[in-house]
């Protein structure tokens, strides 16, 4: 098979970059010389339509009669799309910027552009500045007299290119095409943004090669970096994991940071294995340099197929998996056709999160907290279960994660905030004061600035005793030193409120902590309760409850799911215990006639 014919439109006028000369009756110049090195190399024959002192860009231009439009970069008066530019030349002396740029049009295979771009990466500043400084020797014959001012000074660019004083397209020729574009540039990075990556890949993966890539999605936790260490910190290692990538992209890759927390590559890789190989060599390389903020890292995976057209949905899907992976502690997780359905069944089950919470679909389960002395009912933890109108009851299991995921988590604590205090007030209403009521709360929900001004406004709303309300925060809150969270803590016991430090012992916190922010109560994390019944648990549990009492801190146990949990909890004083040995979860109205029944059988009255 013989080599694509390619016609070019000359620009005749552009001594020494392109140029006719009318006494060989040919194109010169630099641009001609680098065609046929292309031609050379390729799969083309690059030959110039009609040459000639006419210039006949701005008819072929229009009515797309050749494959290239040469001389791009200037006033000219055609019309071109930007989308088929190749950059060539770009070059500054002083204040002077000179840009030359050739267009491939519509009519030309599909394959030349992205070809032509390859060839030109490979050819050196010092090559193109060669090939001018030689061309400027060449001086035609004959040429018209408006070549003079052809190329806008370029005489005394030629003049600095001999003096070394050049510079050359090649600042981003290493992911090959010109980010320099300041609407294409990530600012932080210097790397292409999210318009660079849309504009660049539906050029170069096209259904001949689509199969060869893989989008592949770098995830950084830079909230969690900017909570445990500085903003200037966070930047400095997101730059640094730009110039990691950078360095391992391909000629016929495409680089991108779409977003604060995103990193993307269209990277061209025919093997699964090789390419796992190659994303773990990135995050081995980030982590050894960066320590454990080179932990905030992970990947998402995705090879492409004839339907992936969407980029935004490729994105979408590709940067979730990598969070996925991040949440699972993996390097990486690929985004398999199984995974793919689940995260388009997890995504229509988050849309109807928010119709739940518009149409008050979750509704109030207590879970009781039995008194550890006498055995009765003490009080109760308010959860959550959504009346699904398609599913019924599901189970928070099925959607906190996806709340989280969502942003939707500070909505569904408000709403059950709530719920709560409205139980409280129908107690209070009967004269049932002794019952307390406990809140769990997100961490993202406790970080709000405006978190306690709307647990306030929705408090303020109901009638019953303050201090029968307790707000569990949960202790990495405490760990992480967050100033907001402790601004609340200290409001919440302005208001009455008693606070809870959730989730004690999940990572053996010490005590110094507690007598720090000196909780009204301590909840014991169920996985030390999982450990009683061996010698280590039982002193570990028994420490923590006599250190508590002599703070003069309640001690509160979930998770017993044994009567020999509970025996042992009772024994060494702990205050309230909850589990499934005594009850469990049950709605809201179905716990307004169990206390009925105690209160009943106390001689107190009923609801």
């Amino acid at each position: 098979m013989g080599k694509a014919v390619i016609y070019v439109a000359g620009n005749p006028d552009s001594y020494p970059v392109e140029y006719y000369d009318a006494r060989e009756g040919i194109y010169k110049g630099m641009i001609p010389r680098l065609f046929q090195e292309f031609s050379e190399g390729w799969d083309y024959d690059i030959r110039y339509y009609e040459p000639g002192e006419e210039d006949l860009r701005e008819p072929l231009a229009r009515d797309r009669q050749v494959d290239i439009i040469s001389g791009c970069g200037g006033e000219e008066s055609f019309r071109h799309s930007p989308q088929g530019e190749v950059l060539v030349l770009d070059t500054r002396t002083g204040e002077s910027e000179i840009s030359y740029r050739v267009l491939v049009t519509d009519a030309a295979p599909g394959q030349l552009k992205a070809d032509l771009e390859e060839f030109l990466s490979g050819v050196s500043g010092e090559s193109m500045a060669g090939m001018l400084i030689d061309c400027s020797k060449e001086r035609p014959a004959l040429y018209r007299r408006r070549t003079r001012l052809a190329f806008g000074g370029l005489g005394v660019v030629i003049l600095g290119l001999a003096a070394g004083a050049v510079w050359l397209a090649g600042r981003c020729r290493k992911y090959r095409r010109a980010a320099d574009k300041r609407d294409e540039t990530d600012s932080l990075t210097g790397i292409g943004n999210r318009e660079y990556l849309s504009h660049y890949y539906q050029q170069f993966v096209i259904r001949e090669n689509r199969a060869l890539y893989a989008m592949v999605y770098f995830h950084v936790d830079t909230d969690r970096m900017r909570r445990t260490g500085t903003s200037e910190r966070t930047d400095g290692f997101l730059r640094h994991m730009a110039s990691v990538l950078l360095n391992h992209t391909g000629d016929r890759d495409i680089l991108a940071r779409v977003s604060d927390q995103g990193f993307v590559m269209a990277r061209m890789c025919p093997g699964d294995e090789e390419l796992g190989q190659w994303v773990t060599s990135i995050l081995n390389r980030v982590r050894s340099s960066w320590g454990e903020q080179g932990r905030y890292v992970s990947s998402g995976v995705c090879r492409l197929k004839d339907g992936d057209w969407d980029l935004d949905e490729l994105l979408l899907n590709v940067s979730q998996a990598a969070q996925d992976a991040c949440r699972e502690d993996l390097d990486y997780k690929v985004c398999t056709d199984s995974w793919i359905r689940q995260f388009e069944e997890d995504r229509k089950l988050q849309e109807d999160m928010k119709r739940g919470l518009e149409n008050q679909e979750f509704q109030l389960y207590v879970q009781f907290y039995t008194d550890g002395a006498t055995g009765r009912i003490a009080g109760g933890e308010a959860l959550a279960r959504w009346g699904h109108p398609e599913k019924g009851i599901l189970l928070p299991g099925s959607f906190i994660p996806l709340m989280e995921r969502a942003g939707l988590m500070g909505q569904l604590d408000l709403y059950s905030l709530d719920q709560a205090c409205g139980f409280l007030e129908r107690l209070h209403q009967v004269g049932m004061e002794d019952f307390f009521m406990s809140c769990n709360f997100s961490l993202e929900t406790l970080k709000e600035d405006d978190f306690m001004d709307q647990c306030r406004e929705i408090v303020d709303t109901y009638r019953f005793d303050r201090s029968r309300l307790i707000f569990q925060v949960p202790e990495q809150a405490l760990r992480e030193e967050l100033p907001v969270v402790t601004g609340h803590i200290r409001q919440m016991k302005d208001m009455g409120i008693q606070v809870a430090l959730d989730d004690f012992g999940e990572e053996f916190a010490a005590f110094a902590e507690v007598e720090k922010y000196m909780p009204d109560v301590l909840q014991l994390d169920k996985r030390l309760v999982d450990l009683l019944g061996t010698n280590a648990g039982n002193a570990i549990v028994r420490a923590m409850v006599q250190v508590g009492h002599q703070l003069g801190i309640a001690v509160m146990a979930e998770g017993a799911q044994r009567e020999e949990q509970a025996g042992l909890l009772r024994d060494m004083g702990c205050d309230m215990i909850q589990g499934f040995c005594f009850y469990r979860p049950i709605p809201a109205w179905e716990a307004a006639r169990k206390l009925l029944e105690q209160s009943a059988d106390a001689g107190k009255g009923g609801l």
